[in-house]
């Protein structure tokens, strides 16, 4: 909205609300408090009303600038980030507003995120971004970001397609950034890196090709090779965390080890500076995930295995991911009460219209928490499949297998796997209406205030129905709630509607689809399909020598062949 105003202070002391002095060049208000004066707006121009409070979070006032220089000069203490974890108005300077770096920190680094369900990384780059120089690296990290996300709200094709100036630039920036002794020790130097990880990862996906690890790889080394001086412990901590949680993610894709780097980050001192939350502890337990997934994997590719061999490795490994399942179960039980999901049943609780599995729909505080949760599913998804595969069965419930006394497989067993299998398989399917609703059209900026898109939440229930559901306690206003669920919701959703897609079809997981309801795969195919659409994605790849013929002619297994697309670009991203 457009006024002339009346004030004639400084931009810092409007936004800050204070009576300004207006001396020049700066004011004296500013000076005093060591904050950079914003300046003067020449007389008789038009300027622009805030009307960030319908983009950003409204209950967190403006920072105070210390506190911002503390985080990007690596002195952020915890109760800093915990109780500034969400910055606001979400502008790149106070002086220059930035349509695109606002609306990406607004709707995916702030709302639906808190230091109880976050590893710190966004909540490190807000404030540091804010601190920074309009032409350093991390400013134009963000910056080459948001455009392209917002391009993506405004149904730009070419969007995370080609490389654009504003990334070039800010690889440029970064590469005598790294050759500064000073700059490279800055907690916002590494943060500009993962950054520009971030923006790999997305236009990986939206090429459907093999992520590159180069900027991710190059954040573990900047973060290694920092003496125990350089960096507050504080911040260095979260960097570890957020790092570390990448590491066990990509270990668990990749069927790989964690490499020594990451177990190094598990014993440092560090580690111990900041809370442990269920996220982190849920990491802890997808490392053991992933040294059982890559310990059978290195045994199955050995080959010519005798009975006696396979028995006494089964009889070890099982029992080690009998614990580890016993674990995770016990991370299910501890996690916040309010963390747990609230059943709707369709035409009961939600429209009809929004399409549920077998007409439930589970829902959560924010996308975040409900991603967790299928973080810890697929991890028991995993455990069980690997299991339920080395049995060597299908459905035949009779059979039971010995090796020199050792027992391989038995009917408890097999019926176990099976449960788990389904049971997580309908859990995340129970998930999908959280994240997307009805929605069905490619997203555009409209959607934030289309009124016939119904998300389903805990503000779908009466009040005493929603306080008799496990006390849950909304911690977004309604409309933050709804925004950062239509932001937030596809690209949640995407992660386990791949996975799934993925095992799916891949050649050893006959048992798991013979474990799914009739008609389940095809669910979780259509599902699939429809966040394709709501994301932009492509419908195929530049590369179709790659391709099958049967597959390019057959709906179905061009699904499997865009969620393998997927899988590859998002192997360093945060989810299933």
């Amino acid at each position: 909205m457009v006024n002339r105003g009346r004030s004639g202070g400084c931009l810092t002391c409007k936004q800050r609300r204070v009576k300004c002095d207006e001396t020049k060049p700066e004011c004296q208000a500013c000076h005093r408090l060591k904050l950079r004066c914003g300046g003067y707006r020449a007389k008789n121009t038009l300027k622009f009303k805030d009307q960030n409070h319908k983009f950003c979070n409204q209950d967190v006032g403006c920072r105070s600038r210390n506190i911002v220089e503390n985080a990007v000069s690596g002195r952020l203490s915890e109760s800093d980030v915990r109780e500034h974890k969400v910055m606001g108005p979400l502008t790149s300077r106070l002086s220059e507003p930035d349509t695109a770096v606002s609306f990406y920190l607004s709707h995916y680094a702030s709302m639906g995120r808190d230091m109880g369900s976050t590893r710190g990384f966004f909540e490190l780059i807000i404030p540091s971004y804010r601190a920074e120089r309009e032409d350093s690296v991390l400013s134009l990290a963000v910056s080459a970001l948001a455009s392209e996300i917002l391009s993506l709200w405004r149904q730009d094709p070419s969007s995370f397609r080609s490389p654009r100036k504003s990334y070039s630039q800010a690889i440029t920036r970064l590469r005598s950034a790294i050759q500064d002794p000073i700059e490279r020790r800055k907690p916002a130097t590494i943060l500009a890196v993962l950054v520009l990880q971030t923006y790999e990862n997305a236009s990986a996906i939206y090429d459907l090709r093999r992520v590159s690890s180069t900027h991710h790889n190059g954040a573990a080394s900047l973060l290694s090779s920092l003496n125990p001086h350089d960096m507050d412990k504080i911040t260095r901590a979260y960097l570890q965390k957020f790092m570390l949680h990448t590491e066990v993610s990509t270990a668990i894709r990749q069927e790989k080890p964690l490499n020594s780097i990451a177990y190094s980050w598990f014993e440092s001192k560090e580690s111990t500076a900041v809370p442990q939350n269920p996220s982190s502890i849920l990491d802890a337990l997808g490392a053991s995930v992933a040294e059982l997934q890559a310990r059978y994997s290195q045994f199955v590719q050995q080959g010519g295995l005798s009975m006696t061999s396979l028995g006494a490795f089964m009889k070890e490994w099982t029992a080690d991911a009998k614990r580890v399942d016993a674990e995770l179960l016990g991370w299910s039980e501890n996690v916040p009460h309010h963390w747990r999901p609230v059943r709707l049943i369709s035409g009961r609780d939600i429209d009809s219209s929004i399409p549920t599995y077998q007409s439930v729909c589970d829902v959560y505080p924010s996308c975040q928490i409900a991603s967790i949760w299928n973080l810890w599913r697929f991890q028991r998804i995993l455990l069980a499949k690997i299991k339920l595969s080395s049995l060597g069965v299908c459905s035949d419930n009779d059979c039971t297998g010995f090796a020199d006394g050792h027992v391989l497989y038995d009917h408890a067993d097999l019926v176990d796997c099976q449960q788990i299998l389904q049971e997580m398989v309908d859990s995340v399917c129970y998930s999908i209406p959280f994240y997307l609703g009805n929605r069905n059209t490619r997203s555009n900026l409209s959607d934030f205030t289309d009124p016939m898109i119904l998300l389903p939440s805990q503000y779908s229930l009466k009040e005493r129905t929603r306080l008799d559901n496990n006390g849950l306690e909304p911690c977004l206003s309604k409309d933050d709630h709804r925004r950062h669920v239509i932001a937030q919701g596809p690209w949640r959703a995407m992660h386990p509607l791949s996975h799934l897609l993925t095992l799916f079809s891949e050649d050893y997981s006959e048992p798991i689809t013979r474990v799914l309801r009739s008609g389940q795969q095809d669910w979780v195919r259509d599902q699939f399909l429809r966040v394709t659409k709501l994301l932009h994605l492509p419908s195929s790849s530049g590369n179709d020598v790659e391709r099958s013929e049967s597959t390019k002619s057959n709906p179905d297994g061009n699904a499997e062949y865009l969620a393998k697309g997927v899988r590859k670009g998002a192997v360093l991203m945060s989810g299933p």
